[in-house]
């Protein structure tokens, strides 16, 4: 799929200060998973082929306790941008910068999934 199809999707689902449920790395970082609730739906972008994943976590946030024991309620992360972009270097990649502060994600990737799931 091209940057801007994947770009008008996601912004379509109106991401904006979306809870995020999960996050995961799986595949020695080969697939990235993300999930968000977008209070009708629950929301997966899955980014498949990955060549870089950089997780930024802001080091003044102080983890007061395990993320794993977490609520709910008590999680830190809420989306605040997606932004979705192309490269061609050895081969042409999708690049999708996302901010869910206290975190930071730079992920590119061969391509991006976009699905939505009933709660």
């Amino acid at each position: 799929m091209n940057k801007e199809f994947l770009q008008q999707r996601i912004n379509e689902l109106h991401y904006w200060d979306a809870a995020v449920l999960n996050l995961e790395c799986n595949y020695f970082a080969d697939e990235v998973i993300l999930e968000y609730d977008d209070d009708k739906d629950k929301v997966v972008y899955r980014f498949i082929g990955c060549y870089k994943v950089n997780f930024n976590h802001a080091l003044g946030y102080v983890k007061e306790k395990p993320t794993q024991e977490l609520t709910f309620a008590q999680i830190p992360y809420f989306l605040q941008s997606v932004i979705v972009d192309e490269i061609e270097d050895e081969q042409k990649l999708l690049t999708c910068k996302l901010l869910l502060p206290p975190l930071e994600l730079e992920i590119w990737c061969r391509d991006i999934q976009i699905s939505q799931q009933p709660k």
